[in-house]
């Protein structure tokens, strides 16, 4: 890092009048700061960020500025950073350190990564993993949360919550009809399963499991084939409500606190089902008559393909670890938008960017996702929930789903449109991209339109004489014979326009094209 590089971090420190998620300030000048391994930890277990050593933060009356005062002692600092790094986390950190001059005051950067998932937590040894273990929340350093280093932990050691044995429940709790469909299909699609008892198939897959001399429920046996899984987990249902404005305190006009309210209970399928109907009921329609056809279209005022994948996410990649067994999911419809708050954020090395790309993500609940692609119904489009709701809230003229990765949640919210001065202001910035992009593919597809159309009429007017392909392409600076054909030539054959001069061996060497 060098010296310009240090003057555009004050720059934008002084620019936002705090420090960010990724940029913080030490004074250092009067000798070592008492206190910055939880800087160093929480940027290794966020996003990464720089350190500025020899940097003050000044409070004046209306605003806050930071300045350049510099370190007591560069060498010594250093060490002291290094040694920190090296002796007092788990896992070690290696910081890139950089020392440059400023007004000749020495300022030292330190730039820590972001560690891989399965590194996390870094924790300050002296405090203990529990104690020692900070996250980045805005420009603040905060012990992480119980629920966070389980998070991490268990990612790390690839613990599967959805395979805990449900040592409460037996067969009878599971419904019979489903898991009879469930072992027809099974033995449908592996036929080696055919050998195995019912039982055998059900520990295979991970809806069964053994303990000791027992046999036992998983979680994800409960809750795809429960017959009631709240008996076992009372908090694992859906609360659906309908508030009558735009914030939850917001009063209807006889002053109710809400239009409809419902909790929603089951397995998955049957959540899921309920929850669509919920939502269907509480929902606006349009009813469009064609005049040609005097057909009925009913809009409705979101997509349901896309809250169809919104439900099947908070129902399927819900976190069912212990942690969470006291949480449930919510859905808020307001007057504007609709709030799905899924329990339990990102899971694993997932992250909002990961989203747009619409790569195959890591999954929380594997056993669930296969026992319900074996059982057939909700999860018919694998990976593609994120770029569905995507796709079909564009296609209705919706601003785009706004993903929001919190410290123990995951919210999805779509808007529709009614009050667009209400969006906030990512959307809004969201949407001027959205508009750009659209504008800017209408004018590129005129230009090629253009740039087709001139193309054709040239090769028209050269082939009043007979040309061959060589000939074409050398007059219009082709180097494609195939795009030359397949883009202009065969179009110009089918419409009659252009003919081969050797029509019945339309592969011929000597073969040559005119305008008729």
């Amino acid at each position: 890092m060098n010296k310009e590089d240090v003057l555009k971090l004050i720059q934008e420190l002084n620019k936002k009048q705090t420090e960010t998620i990724c940029i913080e300030a030490k004074t250092a000048n009067r000798g070592k700061p008492e206190r910055y391994y939880d800087t160093v930890s929480s940027f290794a277990n966020t996003m990464g960020g720089i350190i500025l050593f020899g940097v003050e933060e000044i409070k004046h009356k209306n605003k806050t500025t930071f300045e350049v005062v510099g370190v007591y002692d560069a060498n010594d600092l250093q060490k002291n950073i290094t040694n920190l790094c090296s002796t007092e986390f788990d896992p070690i950190i290696r910081p890139e350190i950089s020392v440059v001059d400023i007004d000749n005051k020495k300022i030292i950067a330190v730039k820590i990564d972001m560690l891989n998932q399965r590194n996390k937590p870094c924790y300050y040894k002296p405090k203990g993993l529990h104690n020692g273990s900070y996250i980045r929340v805005g420009d603040r350093d905060d012990n992480m949360t119980e629920y966070e280093i389980y998070k991490c932990i268990s990612y790390k050691e690839d613990v599967k919550d959805d395979l805990r044995p449900v040592v409460r429940a037996t067969m009878k709790d599971l419904d019979e009809k489903l898991l009879n469909r469930f072992i027809t299909n099974a033995k449908a699609d592996k036929p080696k399963f055919a050998e195995f008892s019912d039982e055998e198939i059900l520990l295979q897959f991970g809806v069964l499991t053994q303990v000791e001399d027992k046999i036992f429920p998983t979680v994800a046996g409960i809750m795809v084939f429960g017959i009631y899984p709240q008996k076992f987990f009372p908090q694992w249902f859906v609360a659906a409500i309908v508030i009558p404005g735009f914030k939850v305190a917001d009063l209807g006009e006889i002053g109710q606190r809400f239009d409809d309210n419902k909790r929603i209970e089951g397995n998955i399928s049957e959540m899921y089902e309920e929850t669509i109907g919920f939502l269907n009921r509480n929902m606006k329609v349009k009813v469009i008559i064609s005049d040609k056809t005097g057909l009925r279209t009913d809009i409705t005022q979101y997509p349901k393909d896309a809250l169809r994948e919104a439900i099947s996410n908070m129902l399927i990649h819900r976190d069912y670890s212990q942690l969470k067994t006291g949480v449930y999911s919510i859905i808020t419809v307001y007057k504007d938008r609709i709030e799905f708050r899924n329990v339990g954020n990102l899971y694993g090395s997932n992250t909002l960017e990961l989203l747009e790309t619409r790569k195959a993500m890591e999954v929380r609940n594997e056993t669930i996702v296969k026992l319900l692609e074996t059982l057939g119904g909700i999860i018919e489009n694998r990976h593609t929930g994120i770029s569905t709701m995507q796709d079909k809230m564009r296609e209705a003229n919706l601003p785009n789903p706004i993903f929001t990765n919190e410290r123990e949640d995951f919210v999805v919210t779509f808007y529709n449109g009614e009050y667009p001065e209400l969006y906030p202001k990512e959307l809004i910035l969201d949407k001027k991209t959205q508009d750009k992009k659209t504008q800017d593919k209408k004018t590129q597809d005129k230009k090629t339109q253009d740039k087709t159309q001139t193309n054709l009429n040239k090769i028209l007017e050269i082939c009043k004489e007979p040309k061959s392909i060589a000939e074409i392409m050398k007059e219009l600076g082709y180097k494609s014979n195939k795009t030359l054909k397949r883009n202009y030539i065969k179009p110009l054959v089918e419409k009659g326009k252009l003919e081969m001069t050797i029509p019945d061996k339309p592969t011929s060497r000597k073969q040559k094209y005119i305008s008729k």
